[in-house]
């Protein structure tokens, strides 16, 4: 997974504020041949502090300020009727030196679209990852819900990737994407899609799938023959060689269903539920279901979100592997002219295998506050 601040953090607020503030306010910057290109991003700092416990020990560091500013640039122009060229290139998050902040790190695509939809190929967001990622991870949930299951059976962003998005039929969408998992194995592939359907003006149901072959869970080992060096003690020791490993490969098989429901008095309500497997070649089937449940209360420039997930006990091969986690996490947030102040709080109870076999307990309690504005 990529940097764990993928997603904007403040969610609704960004959807409902700081991304129309990006499609209104974004800036021409040029034209070459009638080509036109927009400048458009999202300047977001915030200070956080993790008071984290592992395995009953105190491990916080102290505060942090992560600075989640990114831009990028769009253009298009027609190329036959009906057909428009576009594209797209976005930065990453500056993160703490910057090297995040590198342009294509986020979406960045070529692709035509008309009356019939679009088709993109380059780096974008998978349909399954794409309904994980919003409305389902904020606010906060990601360490569990997104990146934090022990059992891999979807992409997120990716490369080597081509995608169609349908026009609405009637309230009625689909997307569909395959690429490369990884170039430099070959037979690694993967397909996946998404449905969407909205209706009565205020329900939206959302359904997804991806899968993949071949898909590199470990690298193959070379064999190495017997050296000197220092053992466990200090001594000088021989060291024994080890054996030939192959690569570890598995098969792989996600869905995804949820729903958005818009309530009255300024109530909204989002729940999903996401199960996959990851099936090595040759060896053992492993299983995880995840869900998460969201809600929100907005007056006038006032909201307020409260979300939970849980990642369920993984099974392999049948056995339970006592990895469940969970975290609660709550918002509240501003809107004024585009500018978004917050302040989050949340819990987080995380289990995971670590390098040894043995699952490790981390509790963390986060408080978070931070400004965000989209241009």
């Amino acid at each position: 997974m990529e940097n764990v601040f993928k997603r904007s953090v403040l969610g609704v607020a960004v959807a409902a504020a700081a991304m129309a503030s990006m499609s209104a306010n974004a800036y021409e910057i040029g034209q070459n041949n009638d080509f036109s290109v927009e400048v458009y991003g999202v300047a977001a700092i915030s200070i956080v502090n993790y008071d984290i416990t592992e395995n009953g020990a105190d491990t916080a560091t102290g505060y942090d300020y992560e600075n989640e500013s990114r831009i990028g640039f769009r253009a298009g122009k027609e190329m036959f009727d009906n057909v428009e060229v576009f594209m797209q290139v976005e930065s990453g998050y500056v993160g703490e030196d910057g090297t995040g902040g590198t342009l294509g790190n986020r979406d960045t695509f070529l692709g035509l679209k008309g009356d019939w939809g679009k088709v993109r190929f380059g780096r974008m967001l998978t349909p399954m990852y794409e309904v994980i990622d919003w409305p389902y991870a904020n606010p906060g949930l990601g360490a569990s819900w997104d990146w934090g299951g022990d059992v891999k059976y979807n992409r997120d962003r990716h490369g080597d990737m081509a995608r169609y998005d349908s026009p609405s039929f009637g309230g009625f969408t689909f997307n569909l994407a395959t690429g490369r998992g990884d170039k430099a194995v070959e037979g690694n592939n993967w397909f996946g899609g998404a449905a969407h359907y909205t209706f009565a003006e205020m329900i939206t149901l959302h359904a997804a799938f991806e899968t993949e072959s071949d898909r590199q869970l470990e690298e193959a080992v070379a064999k190495t023959d017997p050296s000197v060096g220092i053992d466990d003690s200090g001594a000088i020791a021989i060291i024994p060689g080890k054996p030939a490993k192959d690569a570890v490969m598995a098969d792989t098989f996600g869905y995804l269903v949820g729903f958005e429901a818009s309530l009255p008095a300024g109530f909204g309500l989002a729940g999903a539920y996401k199960a996959g497997e990851s099936k090595v070649q040759n060896g053992a089937k492993s299983e995880q279901a995840s869900y998460a449940v969201i809600g929100q209360y907005w007056n006038g420039p006032w909201g307020f979100k409260l979300g939970y997930t849980a990642n369920l006990e993984s099974e392999t091969a049948g056995v339970k592997q006592n990895d469940e986690d969970s975290i609660i996490s709550g918002q509240l947030m501003y809107v004024k002219n585009g500018f978004v102040p917050y302040i989050r709080v949340a819990q987080r109870d995380l289990k995971a295998a670590n390098d040894k076999g043995k699952i490790d307990e981390t509790d963390i309690f986060v408080v978070r506050v931070g400004l965000e504005y989209g241009f």
